[in-house]
Parts: structure tokens; sequence; C-alpha cells
């Protein structure tokens, strides 16, 4: 196996890693948001801030080496997949970081001091802050598969038409529950 097959692999299974951990976590959110208590939608929570800095923070520190040094070493160079991507991958990993993770810690607070139902809000906006990072993570995963030219103009369209769609339903005032 040469370098260069190697570094695939270790890119895409720290992307699966990364993606499909934290899609996992969505969905168990989602699902649960009707059929559980307030306690056990805040414990899915509660693992996604376990498992931040021993998968989700790894993973993508690996992923974004891993796509960097085949930018150099397989020679893709700066094509729009790998300059979106990196992009994407910078943007992603940051919002995690700056913001999924503070308003994970911060509902699982205010579920510790104040009780589970006083962190519902809380949970309803990380779920809606997650939703849009996952556009865009979907939208770096498309990239990397199709690896469209600087003239696919319809598909760099129809990307950004999907993310902007997700920040705005992530950024629409939450609606009064009774």
């Amino acid at each position: 196996m040469d370098l260069t097959s190697l570094l695939k692999f270790v890119h895409v299974i720290a992307a699966v890693l990364w993606v499909g951990g934290g899609f996992t976590m969505i969905i168990a959110g989602i699902l649960l948001a009707r059929r559980s208590t307030p306690e056990t939608r805040l414990a899915v929570v509660r693992a996604t801030t376990l498992l931040a800095p021993r998968l989700f923070i790894p993973t993508s520190v690996l992923t974004l080496a891993s796509g960097v040094a085949l930018l150099f070493i397989a020679g893709w160079g700066w094509q729009p997949f790998t300059v979106l991507g990196l992009a994407g991958v910078i943007f992603t990993a940051g919002f995690g970081a700056i913001v999924i993770g503070p308003s994970c810690e911060r509902a699982v607070r205010i579920g510790d001091d104040h009780g589970a139902p006083a962190a519902m809000p809380h949970l309803r906006r990380v779920y809606r802050l997650a939703s849009m990072d996952y556009a865009v993570q979907f939208a770096i995963v498309f990239l990397m598969v199709v690896k469209p030219g600087w003239q696919d103009f319809a598909i760099f369209t129809g990307l950004g038409a999907i993310i902007a769609m997700a920040a705005l339903a992530t950024l629409r005032p939450m609606p009064r529950l009774a």
C-alpha cells in the first residue's frame, strides 16, 4: 500500500467516524424528542459532551490533517473540491468547538442545576445548530465524492441553496411552547 492510499483510508475512516457519530447523536435526539422524558433527552446531549473530546475533535483534526496531506502528497492541489472541502471542514470543526460544544455544555449544566425540563429550550437550540452543521458536513461529503470543477456552477448553487436553507431554518425564531 502506498502513502496516498493509506492517507485516503485514514481520511475516509476519520470522516466516517466524525460525520457518522454526530449524525447518530442527532438522529437519537430527534427520535427521543417526543418519545422520552427530558432526562433521557438530556442524557443524549450529555453523551455528546463526553464524546466530543474523545471522538469528534480527534476525528475532525485527523480528517483535516489527512486531507491537507493528500493535497500535496497525492498532487490534488487547489481544486474546487479541495478548497471548498477544506473551508467546510474548518468551518464545521470551528462551529462545533465554538458554538455547538459550549451550547451542549450549557444545556447539561442547566439540567444539572435546575432539572432536565429547564434545559429543554437549550436542547432544542443544540439540535437546530447541529442540523445546520450537518448540512455543511453532507455538502463536504458530496464535494469529496463528486469532485466538481469550477465550471459546475449548478452544483455549487444547489449546495449553497441547501446550506442557506439549513441556516435559515436554524436561525428562524423558535416557536413558543405552551
